[in-house]
Order: structure tokens, then C-alpha cells, then sequence
């Protein structure tokens, strides 16, 4: 049997028919009006895609047209202070200076008393009950060291209304050390005082009169306006006698500083005489704050 070449013959019989309906029905789609779709092959092409949404934001960029940039502006740059030699930072830029001041005013028979230091609290409660006792004004000057160790005394004498000034902490002397280092030795006083509800008058004086430029500037950073020093210096902390301290004490004139210390007991043994010398003189005493117009407490205005 030849059974090959009639399946052949078959197989292209089936073929010539099937390509003879689809002619047929494409013709009848065609003359309906129908439009084939267009038809690839291509992976790709046959690959689903999500159109990509138009947001407002989109739509508004791309009809504003190109942004142009403008640069921020480079900070300036603030330069570091400067260490000198002993690694001291200046006071800043713009810090001004205190006055420095001996005496008041030469014209008035005005007298200002003062005391340091306070470490000897019984001979600061003999001085204010003489002051407080004759009338007189006084200004004291107790380190913030005196204050911690005795804080009842210092409120004795602020509640009889005497003005206390700072003196420092720790009285060293101030002068030539750095700038930080004094204001640190002054805002520690105020921190003291200020924290027994006291209020310092605003005006300081420098241990053993030794100051600098900088102990002007760290004096106004620390809220203060005057260096108070002294031109009448009794000496009575080197164990001077009565007589002596008097002496030295009445030597003053009009707008005269005069300093004492709350230690010794001949200061507190002379004090009596001091003031009737004075007054019979015709002055008045005043406190440093009414000498040289700074606020503060006064106890007999």
C-alpha cells in the first residue's frame, strides 16, 4: 500500500479549505465595516502598561517653564577670639568698661564709711549697732565667703537697710588674671548673696586695691557700674590702736572714702569718735550709692 501520498494529498485539501474560510470571513468583516485590530507579536508590545497619571502639580510645572535657581548666600564667618599668652579670651566686642573712682564730689561736706571683708560676725553686729544706733550711713563690702559662712549677720545688716557691695568671693586680688576668671569671682559673690534674698548694690571693690582694664570690663559684665577704691585708708587691719585709727580715719575732706574692716576690734572701739569728729565738722554721711548715684538700700535717707 501507498498510504504516504494520500495523507499528503489530504493534508493540503484540509489547508486549501481552511485558507478558503478565512478569506470568505475576512471578505464578510470587511464589507460590514469592521476594522481589524492591529496585531504584534512582539513580547514586548504584548506587555500591560498603567498609564502614567497627569496631577495638577505635573500640569502646572510643565506650563510654568523652566525654574531658575538662585543660590543661597555663604554665612558669614565669625571669627574666634583670640587666646593671649596665658590663654586669656577678651572681654566681647562692644563690653564697656566701669568708672573707677576714689572720692565724690570735692564741693560737699559729704563722707562715705565703708567695711570689708566680715569674717569676725560679732564685731560686724558691734559696728551696726553703733551706725544704726547714731543715724549714720555706711556702705560694707564682706566677701561672698563672709556671707556663706555667716549668712544671719549679712541679713541683720541688710534688713537695717545698709547696702552691701561686692568684694568677690574668695578675695584675691584681681589684678592680672584673666578676664573669665574675675568676672567668675564676681558673679560667685552675687550668686551668694543674691541667694540669701539679699540684693547687692551694684558697684564693687577690688581686694587690696589691685585692679586692671579687665577687672573694669568683668565689673560691667557682672551688672556693676563703679570700682570703688578709697582716700582714706585707716589701716586698722594692722592692728592699729584706737587713737591711731581715729587719726587716721578723720583725715578725710569733702567726697572722702573712708575704709575700715569689720575684723579688728579697735575698728569697732573707734567708730564712736569718728562720727562726732565728722559731724562736728559739719558733714553728713552717705552711703556709696547716694555719693555717686547709684540705686540702692539706704538706711537713713
Amino acid at each position: 500500500m501507498i498510504i504516504e501520498p494520500n495523507r499528503r494529498r489530504r493534508t493540503r485539501v484540509f489547508r486549501a479549505f481552511a485558507a478558503a474560510v478565512v478569506v470568505v470571513m475576512v471578505g464578510a468583516m470587511v464589507a460590514s465595516g469592521l476594522t481589524l485590530p492591529g496585531i504584534s507579536l512582539s513580547p514586548a508590545a504584548t506587555s500591560m502598561t498603567e498609564p502614567t497619571p497627569t496631577t495638577a502639580t505635573a500640569v502646572a510645572s510643565e506650563s510654568a517653564g523652566p525654574t531658575s535657581v538662585v543660590p543661597s548666600p555663604s554665612p558669614t564667618a565669625i571669627p574666634a577670639p583670640t587666646p593671649d599668652a596665658h590663654g586669656c579670651f577678651p572681654p566681647p566686642a562692644g563690653t564697656s568698661s566701669a568708672d573707677v573712682v576714689s572720692h565724690g564730689s570735692r564741693t560737699e561736706k559729704k563722707v562715705a564709711l565703708t567695711f570689708d571683708d566680715g569674717t569676725n560676725p560679732v564685731n560686724v553686729h558691734r559696728i551696726l549697732g553703733i551706725l544704726y544706733g547714731a543715724k549714720v550711713n555706711a556702705t560694707f563690702f564682706p566677701t561672698g565667703r563672709s556671707v556663706q559662712l555667716f549668712p544671719d549677720i549679712w541679713k541683720s545688716v541688710a534688713a537695717a537697710g545698709y547696702p552691701i557691695a561686692n568684694h568677690t568671693y574668695s578675695h584675691q586680688s584681681l589684678k592680672g588674671i584673666c578676664y573669665q576668671l574675675q568676672l567668675a569671682e564676681l558673679l560667685h559673690d552675687k550668686r551668694i548673696v543674691e541667694g540669701l534674698g539679699l540684693t547687692l548694690l551694684p558697684v564693687m571693690r577690688p581686694p587690696y586695691e589691685e585692679y586692671d582694664v579687665g577687672t573694669r570690663y568683668a565689673t560691667t559684665a557682672a551688672g556693676e557700674s563703679h570700682v570703688v577704691l578709697w582716700d582714706i585708708d585707716t589701716l586698722d587691719w594692722t592692728g592699729l590702736s584706737v587713737s591711731a585709727i581715729v587719726s587716721r580715719a578723720v583725715a578725710g575732706r569733702a567726697g572722702s572714702i573712708v575704709l575700715m574692716h569689720t575684723s579688728p576690734e579697735n575698728t569697732a572701739n573707734a567708730l564712736r569718735t569718728i562720727i562726732s569728729r565728722y559731724r562736728s565738722r559739719g558733714f553728713t554721711f552717705v552711703t556709696i550709692g547716694q555719693m555717686f548715684g547709684v540705686e540702692g538700700a539706704v538706711p537713713f535717707p
